[in-house]
C-alpha cells in the first residue's frame, strides 16, 4: 500500500470514528454500551460469519466473471486479490478496486476487462438490494418511492449499457474530442461489460447479489433480536437494504456517515430507541463494512510477504 493510500485510509478511519462517536453521545453513551452488552458472543461469531460467506460468494461471482475473459489464475492468491480490494473502501474514489485491478494485470487480465466485471458487478449489486429493499414495502409502502428511484437509476443505467450501439457511439463522439481516449476506454469496458450481461452471466451474478447480500441483511436481524428491537426477518433485511442503496446512491466511500444515518432512522421508524438504534447500527456496520477492511488489510500484508519472498533484495 503506497503511503498516500495509507494516510488515505487513516483519515477514513479517523472520521469515521469521530462520527460514530458522535453518534453514541447523541442517543446516550450508556444507554448504546448496555444495548450492546446484550449482544452474545454466538451471535457476535454468526454475524461475521455471514459476513465471510458473503465475500465468499461475491469472490465466486468475480471469479467467473474473470474466467469469462479467458484469465484462470490461482484460486488462493486471486482470493486475496478480491479481499484486497476492500482496504481502500472507505478511502476516496473508491481506490481499492484499481489496486485490484494492478494485481490483476500481471496475469494479463486487461484494465478494461478487470474494470468491466467491476462495474457489472456493481451494477447487479445495486439491483438486488433493490429487490431486498421491496421486502420493507410489506410494512412500509410509503417507502416506495426510496425503491423506485434505486430500480429507475438501476434499470436505466442497465438498458443503457447494454445497448450494442453505445460503444460505437463513444468512440465516433470521441474522434477528435479532448477526451476522446476516455471516450475509447469507456467503449472498450462496454464491449467487455456486454459479455457479462448476457443472460446466464447476469441470472448467476444477479442471484448470488440477492443471496449474498441477503446474508448481510439477516446479520442486522440478528443484533436487532439481541437488543431487544422486534423487526421481523423481512424488514431487518429490507432496513439493511435501503439504508445501503442510500449510502450508494450518496456516492460517499464506503457510503460512510450516509448508510448509518438512514439504518438509524429506519430502526427507529420500526420502533427502536435512539440508543438501540445506534448499537445495531454500529455493530452491523462493524461486521460488514470494517471487517471487509480488515480483512483487506490482512490480504495487502500477505500479499506483501508473498512478494518479499519471491524477490528478496
Amino acid at each position: 500500500m503506497s503511503p498516500h493510500h495509507r494516510r488515505a485510509l487513516t483519515l477514513s478511519i479517523g472520521l469515521a470514528a469521530l462520527l460514530y462517536l458522535g453518534f453514541v453521545l447523541f442517543a446516550d453513551h450508556e444507554a448504546v454500551f448496555a444495548a450492546l452488552r446484550r449482544v452474545g458472543l454466538p451471535t457476535l461469531i454468526a454475524i461475521f460469519a455471514l459476513s465471510l460467506v458473503n465475500y465468499l460468494l461475491r469472490f465466486w461471482r468475480w471469479q467467473r466473471y474473470i474466467a469469462a475473459f479467458g484469465h484462470v489464475l490461482p484460486w488462493w492468491r486471486h482470493f486475496l486479490y478480491y479481499l484486497a480490494g476492500f482496504t481502500l473502501t472507505v478511502t476516496p474514489g473508491k481506490a481499492g478496486e484499481a489496486v485490484r485491478s494492478l494485481y490483476l494485470h500481471q496475469y494479463g487480465v486487461t484494465y478494461a476487462q478487470s474494470l468491466a466485471a467491476l462495474f457489472v458487478e456493481r451494477l447487479l449489486d445495486v439491483l438486488a438490494m433493490s429487490l431486498l429493499a421491496l421486502l420493507i414495502l410489506l410494512a412500509r409502502p410509503d417507502y416506495a418511492w426510496l425503491v423506485a428511484i434505486a430500480w429507475g437509476v438501476t434499470l436505466g443505467l442497465g438498458w443503457l449499457v447494454t445497448r450494442p450501439w453505445l460503444p460505437e457511439k463513444l468512440r465516433v463522439w470521441g474522434q477528435g474530442h479532448r477526451y476522446g481516449q476516455q471516450f475509447g476506454q469507456l467503449a472498450r469496458l462496454l464491449d467487455s461489460a456486454a459479455v457479462l450481461l448476457r443472460p446466464g452471466y447476469l441470472l448467476f451474478g444477479l442471484s448470488l447479489g440477492v443471496l449474498s447480500w441477503g446474508l448481510e441483511g439477516l446479520s442486522l436481524y440478528l443484533i436487532a433480536q439481541e437488543v431487544g428491537v422486534g423487526v421481523s426477518l423481512e424488514m431487518g433485511i429490507g432496513i439493511y437494504a435501503i439504508a445501503v442503496l442510500a449510502g450508494a446512491l450518496s456516492f460517499l466511500p464506503g457510503g460512510l456517515g450516509s448508510t448509518e444515518a438512514v439504518m438509524g432512522v429506519l430502526l427507529v421508524a420500526f420502533g427502536a430507541d435512539s440508543a438501540s438504534a445506534v448499537a445495531i447500527t454500529l455493530l452491523c456496520r462493524i461486521a460488514t463494512l470494517w471487517f471487509a477492511v480488515a480483512l483487506g488489510g490482512v490480504a495487502v500484508g500477505v500479499l506483501g510477504v508473498g512478494d518479499r519472498q519471491r524477490n528478496p533484495e
